[in-house]
């Protein structure tokens, strides 16, 4: 099956990535392999993961033994609030000059990654892969990959030599959330930005039927109470109509009933995964049939 070019397309969602892991788990399962997997943010994790030769079997252990302090890192310290407490006497404008670009640091999630996959480069992995990240000072499509395209790609650039790591965190870094990761000239973010679910880069790769996991909510979320998921929300809203477009590219849409789970939600870890393996399981005849065709 794996003949056919079959690329699998892992979207974007915070924790509810998770439930990619059991999407692969249920394909492997009944003998199908992706030839290409790209991702975005969560997506993006669960895909260098994959291409990096970590089964899906693996991942699940992984994530069941998941904890915030494993990925997440605060940008402030005591010092930090003490000093802008300081600022705000006298001078408001210059009290905004001196926050992070981030309430977290992503380096914990580069070296979760750096760890789990012996440190690799995404130039040196068996599998292809690409990652979907954002240049905040152009809007470009910045993408991750070791197979690039032969010719150029109008509002995207490609780059094909990066620590596995530093791809996933600026893949990962929601705005306002993460800080932005400076790499060769640009300041990179989220790549749900510009391709939430990327099914039309796994067409550019080469698939020839192409699979998109879509983690958007099918329900109204909680009213957000924190400035966290006041940003997540916005950002989600923002997506919505870019995500239709994505999934237009794709020839077979998975759509996990995930329930809202904050980032720090790792108690619906086991929710996440169950979610995400009916949703492969309802939607197996179809691709079954599509590998076939």
């Amino acid at each position: 099956m794996k003949s056919r070019k079959l690329g699998l397309a892992l979207g974007g969602g915070g924790l509810l990535g998770v439930a990619h892991i059991a999407v692969l788990e249920v394909l492997e399962e009944n003998g199908i392999r992706p030839a290409i997997v790209t991702g975005t943010s969560a997506g993006g994790l669960v895909a260098a993961l994959y291409a990096a030769g970590i089964s899906p079997c693996e991942m699940r252990e992984m994530a069941l033994k998941l904890r915030k302090e494993d990925l997440f890192a605060w940008n402030f310290t005591p010092g930090t609030f003490l000093f802008l407490l300081i600022q705000t006497l006298w001078d408001l404008v210059r009290l905004f000059q001196l926050l992070p670009r981030g309430l977290l640091r992503g380096a914990k999630i580069a070296r979760y990654v750096h760890k789990a996959t012996g440190k690799k480069n995404i130039a040196r992995l068996p599998a292809p892969l690409g990652l979907v990240a954002t240049d905040l000072v152009t809007g470009s499509r910045v993408v991750f990959t070791n197979r690039p395209p032969a010719e150029p790609v109008s509002g995207s650039v490609f780059l094909k030599d990066a620590p596995l790591g530093l791809a996933v965190r600026a893949s990962a870094a929601i705005p306002g959330v993460f800080d932005p990761v400076p790499y060769r000239g640009f300041l990179l973010a989220d790549g749900g930005l510009v391709e939430m679910v990327p099914a039309p880069l796994a067409r550019l790769l080469g698939a020839r039927v192409v699979v998109a996991v879509s983690l958007g909510l099918r329900k109204p979320a909680p009213e957000p109470e924190s400035i966290l998921q006041v940003i997540l929300r916005s950002i989600n809203i923002m997506t919505v109509r870019g995500t239709r477009h994505d999934l237009a590219c794709a020839d077979l849409v998975i759509n996990p009933a995930v329930a809202s789970a904050g980032l720090g939600d790792f108690e619906c870890i086991p929710q996440l995964l169950e979610g995400g393996r009916s949703a492969a399981l309802q939607a197996l005849p179809d691709l079954k049939k599509l590998l076939k065709q």
